[in-house]
């Protein structure tokens, strides 16, 4: 009796982890749709290292359209990256930057819609890390 229960719930697991492992949504590169995957080698990928520079731009562009005009950003180099497919590309950027002549780290989001014609960026997010 407690050798069938056994065998039974073994199979439901089984047949559980099989649906789950077909109906995950996968993108053409193998990657769960939704899921984060690091980048590779951010510091030499040089469209990672522009889009660190368009966010700490953006960020300080914000900044003074709403009368802060100190404590700008000084662009250094991104550090770490992660992208997430979603209704585009979100890039999870750790960003080295300058802040009063003291070196800061800061995590900023960039969504990337490609399929724009312009291939429309937009600065979700910009914060000095904790």
């Amino acid at each position: 009796m407690v050798k069938n229960k056994l065998k039974k719930l073994a199979l439901s697991f089984l047949a559980i982890t099989l649906l789950l492992i077909i109906f995950t949504p996968v993108n053409g590169y193998g990657t769960i749709v939704g899921g984060k995957t690091p980048v590779e080698d951010v510091e030499q990928d040089k469209a990672m290292q522009a889009l660190g520079r368009f966010a700490v731009e953006e960020h300080n562009k914000n900044k003074k359209n709403n009368g802060n005009i100190s404590n700008q950003i000084e662009f250094s180099k991104v550090v770490r990256a992660e992208k997430q497919i979603v209704s585009g590309i979100k890039y999870i950027l750790t960003i080295e930057g300058m802040e009063n002549g003291e070196k800061r780290m800061f995590n900023s989001v960039v969504l990337i819609k490609p399929w724009s014609k312009s291939g429309d960026k937009e600065l979700l997010s910009f914060s000095p890390t904790q």
